[in-house]
């Protein structure tokens, strides 16, 4: 003997279980601050292993006003390290050149998805160890990932004009075309379900 066990489904459990499975986790974007401060981070341990056992240093900052922000950043790679000046000091000369964020086109990895942009970060600059060399290392490093559209305000911080850069565009026929597109795609379901329904 076989049994039949029928569930009742609303139509709204439908939904929310359609819901359920549509939604993608999406963690949080982290800032372009928040990104230079990681290429920053690169930039004093690349100085701090070429300093080697030297402890007795003094840094001169070459930042400019925009850049300030990352001295304290840098300087905390020094722990161990006496930072004082005398006669016996290790000299080091630190400045940054570019720190630049660019974005690149938009693009769609499906035909209604969300539009994704390429973000492109840049840090570079130099340093001298007076005491080991008088010549200058330059240094450059780079991020490069993607982002929606729609976040490109909230990774940017007015407050330090490095990390905003210019937005592209939306492209007009995009926003134009697909509205047309899914109410057409609409209207012809619909026309096709009656016609079917009435043979």
């Amino acid at each position: 003997m076989k049994y039949l066990f029928t569930l009742p489904i609303k139509s709204g459990t439908f939904l929310l279980l359609f819901l359920l499975l549509a939604f993608k986790v999406h963690g949080q974007t982290k800032t372009n601050l928040d990104l230079f401060f990681q290429l920053a981070d690169s930039a004093a341990n690349s100085l701090v292993q070429n300093l080697g056992d030297k402890k007795n240093i003094q840094i001169d900052f070459v930042l400019g006003k925009d850049y300030q922000v990352f001295q304290n950043s840098i300087l905390s790679h020094f722990t161990g390290k006496k930072i004082e000046n005398d006669s016996r000091k290790t000299e080091i000369q630190f400045a940054l050149t570019e720190v630049k964020v660019s974005y690149g086109e938009h693009e769609r990895k499906e035909l209604f998805g969300s539009f994704f942009v390429k973000r492109n970060l840049r840090f570079s600059g130099n340093y001298s160890i007076i005491s080991v060399t008088n010549s200058v290392k330059n240094f450059s490093y780079s991020m490069h990932d993607e982002l929606l559209y729609e976040e490109i305000a909230e990774v940017e911080n007015p407050s330090f004009p490095f990390t905003q850069s210019k937005i592209p565009v939306e492209p007009f026929f995009s926003s134009l075309f697909e509205p047309v597109l899914a109410l057409s795609s609409a209207a012809a379901a619909v026309y096709i379900f009656f016609t079917a329904r009435s043979k």
